[in-house]
This record gives C-alpha cells, structure tokens and sequence, in this order.
C-alpha cells in the first residue's frame, strides 16, 4: 500500500524567471532545510527561455515529494506568477523565495518555530546577508539592528518604514494570505502592510537565514518600482485613513530621497504627498531619520 503523503506545515513558494545561474543553488538550500515538520516546494516558472526549467524538471525528479512546479505556458509577469504560485500553497505557514536568493541552514525551523510561539505575530523575517554584484558578501547583516528580534513592527510602523525586511525572508500564515488586490502590481510593501492586520511582523533574532543578492531582480530603486509605490501610498492612505500621517511621512521620505538623487521620480512622490498630507509628517520624518538610517543597508 502506498503510504500517504503527509500535509506540508510550510509551503515554500519560491518564483523565478530566466535565473538559470541562480535557480540550482536557490532551490538546494531549501531541499536542504532540517525541520521537525514536512514542507513542500513549490517553483512558479514564469515561461523561462534558458535553462531554468531543465534545472526546476531536475530537482522535481530527483525531490517528487518534496518539490512541486508550475510551468507557465506563457510569461505572466511577476506580479500574476507570485500571485498564482502563492495560491497553490496548502501549508499552514508560507514562505516566499525569489530564484536568485538562497536559504541558509535553519531558516525554516526557525520563522515556523517563531509563528507557532506568538500567535498575534502574522509574518516573520530573519536578516539576510547581502551578496553584490561582484560576488563579495555582505560583512554585516541587513538589518543590522541590536535586537530587533525583540521589536514588534505593527502596521503603522509598515506603512512609514517601507524597507523592512527583504522579501524572500518572510513567512506568513496562510490566514493572511488574502486580502483586496490594487489595480495595479502588487509589491511586497503593500502585500506587508495588508498582511500585518491587527496582529504584527517581528524578526526571528540577529541571526541571518538566508543570503539576498543585490542587484539581480526588481529593486526599490527602479523607477517602475518607484511609480509603483507612489501608488500604494495612495490606496493605503484610502483604505487605511488613521494612518494617514505614517503614509504621508512615507511618501515625502521617498520624496526628499529623489530631490537629493536627482531622480525623476520626484514628481509622482511630491503628488502622492500631497494626496496623503498630514501637516505632522515633516516632524515625524526629522524625529525617524535615526531609525531609517539603521535600516539602510551598508556594507
């Protein structure tokens, strides 16, 4: 008789697009993962052109119990592939791992243990090490700030903070998954601020979990990015009004940040300020500037 497969308690969503110098290592350092509980993997391949899809059909055959793909017989985009992938997942807590990033020994154990002690906590994040474009490794770990496994990040802190954790750190509960979708792409800014709920994000502790690398996929440095969320300062602003000068002091940080780098972008951050205005957000900017330059990452 052929034994039952058991329920995953994690589900490891990790998605990828023409990362065929990545994909193999990614996915690796997660079949690799110790636990005390059974996870699954699930690889959303977004129609990729090179090898990715040989490397995904490789570990698929040589992990079937563990590793589950969706081949995307078009390319969807990101937002739609994150999206779908995520829906696939059946495990109690969701982890979401970009294929150009990769896991280190412990991660998995840890967040699940963090999510099963603090049941008003909605997510969880671990620092990561940061690898540059030239290879080199990050001596310090993003975030580096002295306990921050004891700071509960509510959503207000979300809203005006933005960066906090890097994306392929998180894991979720699966109750929080869902929540009204944007007209436009969704970033994991937003994704963050609506999956907070009433409850709450926290680190694991100072210990880094997994290595990001810089440079590789979308960052909030590109323009797109940035039209992006000039857009959901609005909708959070709208959905969420008694927060409305956390989202306003957001908005005209990214504001003075594109004044100071001469970035054209400006303009869509100074109408968002003007949208969210609280006449508050200068003085709550000038009194966070020490908080935001801890989370800035420096090598």
């Amino acid at each position: 008789m052929e034994a039952t497969k058991k329920q995953p308690k994690v589900s490891v969503c990790v998605v990828t697009y023409n990362q065929d110098k990545y994909i193999r290592q990614c996915l690796q350092s997660i079949v690799d993962q110790v636990t005390d509980f059974p996870f699954e993997v699930i690889v959303g391949d977004d129609y990729s052109t090179d090898g990715t899809r040989f490397i995904v059909d490789e570990f698929t055959r040589n992990y079937p119990e563990l590793v589950r793909p969706i081949f995307r017989s078009e390319n969807v985009g990101p937002y739609i592939n994150a999206i779908s992938t995520h829906d696939e997942a059946v495990g109690e807590y969701i982890a979401h791992v970009d294929g150009d990033d990769f896991c280190l020994p412990g991660k998995l154990q840890a967040q699940a243990d963090i999510l099963d002690q603090y049941s008003e906590c909605n997510f969880v994040w671990h620092p990561v090490l940061v690898e540059l474009p030239n290879g080199e490794i990050s001596k310090k770990s993003y975030p580096n700030i002295k306990n921050i496994g004891e700071i509960k990040f509510y959503r207000k802190d979300i809203i005006q903070y933005i960066s906090i954790g890097v994306n392929s750190s998180k894991m979720y509960r699966a109750t929080v998954r869902k929540f009204p979708l944007p007209d436009f792409e969704l970033v994991d800014y937003l994704a963050n601020v609506e999956q907070a709920g009433d409850g709450y994000a926290r680190f694991v502790d100072n210990k880094p979990y997994g290595v990001y690398r810089l440079g590789i996929g979308i960052a909030s440095s590109s323009l797109k990015t940035r039209y992006i969320l000039s857009k959901c300062f609005v909708r959070i602003k709208d959905r969420f009004p008694e927060y409305t000068r956390e989202v306003n002091t957001a908005s005209l940080m990214y504001l003075v940040a594109d004044l100071k780098n001469f970035r054209k972008s400006w303009f869509v951050f100074a109408k968002a300020w003007a949208k969210t205005f609280h006449w508050q957000s200068i003085f709550k900017l000038i009194s966070s500037y020490k908080i935001i330059k801890n989370m800035t990452f420096k090598n």
